[in-house]
């Protein structure tokens, strides 16, 4: 549990700086190497991340099964209880420091970053409490179930943090994919839209929507026909205007790209 434990913290240390460098790189502004921005860097380094903490959860679930089903592992109770109290202080204090720098830049990647080391943390006082529980047992006559104890907790801990780093990955690789954002996002977009449709009388709109690290790609087409009512550059840069105002409770950097056309295949 402790090599779990260490590797796991080892692990997310690397990633997690590596994760701060790209999140200063993304923030550099660089129009001519990269016109588009460079926000699909965050779902790659998330997805990375998450098959690597995925992969050593798998192999250590492997690895504490053979161990168990070979007579167990003796624990050494000392050396256990200072490693896991240190784990715990020091985990916590990095889960703190992104937890607030992710909230203050609105970033996935350091999001993801803080909530891998808020479980490391979770992971260091279920080791802490797993040594004193076999500390306890070993003065009672159930003291032959300390040599199961410690792969026990690596199967319990492996089958619980796997969900993160799995889910993580699908949600970041689908934003590689540029699939569409989220319902919430897509129907507040979607709502906006409708009412100018409405309040222009055009024949149709289209939007589409996805979500690239900390950026929002939207797409909006307008199609007139015979009854529309907006009919000039300045009406349609009010539209434009109109609609980046009322998207600005949306929390993320936006590429808005409004288009108006009379010819539907324009727009699809």
């Amino acid at each position: 549990m402790v090599l779990f434990d260490g590797m796991y913290s080892l692990v997310s240390l690397i990633l997690s700086m590596m994760s701060l460098f790209i999140s200063s790189y993304i923030a550099k502004k660089d129009q001519e190497k990269f016109p588009f921005g460079k926000n699909i860097l965050e779902p790659m380094v998330i997805s990375l991340k998450s098959f690597v903490i995925a992969a050593m959860c798998i192999y250590s679930l492997v690895d504490a099964i053979r161990t168990i089903i070979f007579g167990g592992d003796r624990m050494d109770f000392d050396f256990g209880l200072i490693y896991s109290f240190i784990s715990v202080v020091g985990c916590s204090l990095i889960y703190k420091y992104l937890d607030k720098k992710g909230k203050k830049l609105s970033s996935d990647l350091i999001n993801a970053e803080s909530s891998q080391w808020l479980m490391d943390t979770i992971l260091s006082i279920s080791v802490l409490i797993g040594f004193t529980i076999a500390i306890i047992l070993s003065f009672t006559k159930f003291s032959f179930i300390n040599n199961y104890i410690d792969p026990a907790m690596v199967i319990i801990s492996s089958l619980i943090f796997i969900k993160v780093p799995v889910t993580t990955f699908i949600s970041s690789f689908k934003e590689i994919l540029c699939c569409s954002a989220n319902d919430e996002i897509n129907e507040d977009i979607s709502v906006m839209v409708k009412e100018i449709e409405k309040e222009y009388k055009f024949q149709e709109s289209i939007t589409r929507v996805s979500k690239i690290g900390r950026a929002l790609r939207i797409e909006i087409d307008f199609i007139y026909n015979k009854d529309s009512k907006l009919n000039n550059l300045d009406d349609m840069d009010f539209v434009r205007e109109k609609l980046s105002k009322e998207m600005k409770h949306i929390k993320y950097n936006k590429w808005l790209n409004i288009s108006f056309t009379g010819d539907r295949k324009w727009a699809v």
